[in-house]
């Protein structure tokens, strides 16, 4: 009877084991199948034109996580991903969009050539724009060698400041000293890492196309560096001896090197990465970059330059400006669709892919926005994931706890600054439109949200914004060609001559 029991005991036993296993293999095959659905649903959604708003909904494109400190603000996620323009790509509709901009470009190209072939016999299609633009290109790329060289440098600053203050004892008066020294050198860096190059621009009177290399490359690597110190310097400020921390480890030069170059502004020692290159994605990206850079230059030269030009040889009507900004619209849009494509698809995708660096969300659907708020975090996920995790964050988390309004303020404050900063240089005159309208205007309209909530009033904003600075910067690049300069030297830097222009005419 006993052995029967057993029997009957070890045969449940199994009957157990079974059943567990069958309704795990029902369990996996539901999630398989529900997973398959959402996929089915994500497809059907394109029908509806819903796809884009699906994508960003997605943990695929959700680039936060929950932090694990107590009441901080989630922090950045790298994730294995494409960017969503690669993606869109992949549905005939949306590349058929592609080949029409395509298509508009040729047509365009086309027929600009031959109207000017047939007026005057030639055309310079962009050419003479890019060299006049490029002028002085290897001054501007030693320049660049030298900046490039001094962020190298931070990283063996970095190390001696970190491992030598292991050897203080903590709370010592000469351990803050130490931290303060280094701290006020790390500042005067920065100081001297802005003006150096300002000044080589200056005195080598570089254009406008080597100037924008030069200033966007400074504040880059300046946004690296901070980043980079930031990132890793609590590792070392938390440390105790004789506890039960483990002695910290700095990162490697060569993680801080790959940093430098990784298409990302926000430091870890790790990032997920591909399992190889592909080489034809590269050529094919930066073809798309140089095609972009020749795109732009041939729109400047066929349909910005021949109408502002004439702005300081002669005198001009109202009529004339209502109608010469109305004409800036297409160009405008253009240069803006054809900047962030060339900017955050082409040329960081193509970066990314010699790196294999794995997270491409360089930006999200930000065409789809309906609102100020939501806009400003998806065109630039770049820039905005460094603004976020270095100065939104502090200013929250420690500066001004738990103040959204202020830690908004400052990160609008901060990048207003540094777009007047990089337009002011590149052009060669203090006209701050770019400040009024990102700092006074986008900061207002940031916080409405509520009241707008319109993707036409946003296409309608950007256009007429985007026209209004396009035609504003080229009269006074044109008034500073043409017209009379101040007579004192100083205010002729901050009063815009455009303003005063149409006075050389009266006399």
């Amino acid at each position: 009877m006993k052995s029967i029991r057993r029997s009957d005991n070890r045969n449940q036993t199994q009957l157990l084991e079974i059943r567990e296993e069958i309704l795990k293999h029902i369990n996996n095959r539901i999630n398989e199948m529900t997973s398959e659905i959402l996929q089915k649903i994500a497809i059907s959604s394109i029908k509806n034109k819903t796809y884009t708003r699906f994508l960003y909904k997605m943990d695929k494109y959700c680039d936060k996580k929950k932090s694990s400190k107590k009441d901080a603000l989630p922090d950045k996620e790298f994730l294995e991903r494409n960017s969503l323009l690669t993606d869109l790509f992949e549905i005939p509709h949306i590349r058929s969009i592609y080949n029409m901009f395509l298509m508009i470009f040729i047509y365009l190209f086309v027929s600009i050539v031959t109207s000017d072939i047939m007026k005057s016999g030639t055309s310079y299609v962009g050419t003479n724009t890019i060299r006049i633009g490029f002028a002085k290109f290897p001054t501007c790329i030693y320049i660049w060698l030298f900046m490039q060289a001094s962020t190298l440098n931070v990283y063996v600053a970095f190390i001696l400041w970190a491992y030598q203050r292991l050897r203080f004892l903590p709370k010592s008066s000469i351990l803050k000293l130490w931290d303060y020294t280094w701290l006020s050198i790390f500042i005067l860096y920065l100081i001297l890492f802005i003006i150096f190059p300002i000044k080589a621009i200056l005195d080598a009177n570089l254009s406008i196309g080597c100037s924008l290399i030069v200033i966007m490359e400074q504040i880059r690597m300046m946004m690296k560096t901070h980043a980079f110190v930031r990132s890793t310097a609590p590792r070392f400020l938390s440390y105790k001896p004789h506890s039960e921390i483990a002695r910290p480890n700095g990162s490697t030069f060569s993680q801080y090197l790959y940093f430098l170059f990784a298409p990302t502004l926000v430091y870890r020692d790790e990032y997920p990465r591909t399992k190889r290159i592909r080489w034809m994605v590269v050529i094919r990206n930066f073809a798309e970059v140089g095609l972009a850079i020749f795109y732009l230059a041939f729109i400047l030269e066929h349909l910005i330059i021949p109408i502002f030009h004439i702005y300081g040889t002669q005198r001009v009507e109202w009529k004339w400006f209502v109608e010469n900004i109305i004409k800036s619209i297409i160009p405008g849009i253009l240069y803006l669709f054809v900047g962030q494509y060339l900017l955050l698809h082409a040329w960081m995708n193509a970066w990314a892919e010699m790196l294999q660096f794995a997270d491409r969300l360089f930006y999200k659907d930000w065409w789809n926005s309906t609102t100020y708020h939501m806009f400003f975090r998806t065109w630039n996920v770049v820039v905005h994931d460094w603004l976020y995790t270095y100065i939104y964050k502090d200013i929250y988390e420690i500066v001004v706890p738990r103040n959204r309004t202020l830690s908004a303020s400052a990160v609008f404050f901060i990048s207003a600054i540094f777009h007047e900063y990089i337009i002011a240089f590149a052009l060669g005159f203090f006209y701050p439109l770019m400040f009024i309208f990102f700092f006074l205007l986008g900061f207002v309209l940031f916080f409405v949200r509520k009241l707008i909530t319109n993707n036409i009033f946003m296409w309608i904003s950007w256009c007429s914004g985007v026209c209004i600075l396009f035609s504003l910067y080229s009269i006074e690049y044109y008034a500073r060609q043409n017209c009379l300069p101040h007579s004192n030297y100083y205010l002729d830097l901050f009063i815009p001559r455009s303003w005063n222009c149409h006075e050389q005419f009266n006399a």
